[in-house]
């Protein structure tokens, strides 16, 4: 037992990882918890559990990032304290612990692949918020409409009266799609409520209602500015 125990006091290997091209370098250490069998001599045994201790910390550590030293030192250590046995009779049981870091050509690469990853991140970052800002600013259709005419190929002659009177009616109904609060969604829903209604009657009947509203809120220059426009629904000529 003594030999078995020398042989397996320090297990070393280079395991790779997840990332091409870097590996861990782990140092491990078996120890044999059942007497070996007899017809194992103490160099199979020695040989045996080395190649079996080196191929499980190869399964855990293929699958870990190269980032977290100490996450997997912890997983590593983890899966190769479980108690394993070899396929002989009687059944051989060990486990083992174990030390995972890097040399210092993987520690290099490894420094390289993390600034890369931090250069790629803030370029794409970059990227989305500038795709973001020109979809938000050209979804306003005066912004867009400014973006065509500042266009090289802009025709300004072809601009008639017409056309300038139907885009300012465009852009007067325009709401922006972005979020601006309850009370901008409250404007909202009574302007769409006022359009509903084709007689001026059930509309002077609102403006009524919200100007005394306002005056019992005692807020009376709001409530003038309500009847005031009132008197320009009755009649879109007059303008206060």
């Amino acid at each position: 037992m003594k030999k078995i125990r020398s042989g397996l006091a320090r297990i070393e290997a280079r395991v790779r990882s997840r990332h091409e091209g870097i590996g861990f370098h782990v140092v491990m250490a078996a120890t044999v918890h059942s007497d070996p069998p007899y017809a194992m001599d103490a160099q199979e045994v020695i040989d045996e559990v080395r190649a079996r201790v080196r191929h499980h910390a190869a399964d855990v550590l293929q699958h870990c990032e190269v980032f977290d030293l100490p996450s997997v030192q912890d997983h590593c250590a983890r899966a190769l304290s479980r108690v394993r046995s070899l396929a002989c009779d009687p059944p051989l049981r060990f486990a083992a612990t174990v030390v995972v870091g890097l040399l210092p050509d993987d520690q290099a690469a490894v420094t390289v692949l993390l600034a890369a990853q931090r250069k790629q991140a803030l370029e794409d970052t970059l990227r989305r918020q500038k795709a973001q800002a020109v979809a938000e600013e050209l979804a306003d259709p005066a912004t867009a409409l400014l973006h065509m005419l500042q266009g090289e190929k802009a025709d300004w002659s072809k601009a008639t009266e017409d056309k300038a009177a139907s885009l300012a009616r465009i852009f007067a109904q325009y709401r922006p799609p972005h979020p601006q609060g309850s009370e901008y969604a409250l404007v909202e829903v009574v302007r769409q409520f006022l359009d509903s209604f084709t007689e001026p009657e059930p509309k002077r009947m609102l403006y009524e209602l919200l100007a005394g509203s306002m005056r019992a809120a005692n807020r009376p220059q709001q409530a003038v500015s309500v009847e005031q426009l009132m008197q320009v629904s009755a009649d879109p000529q007059e303008v206060p």
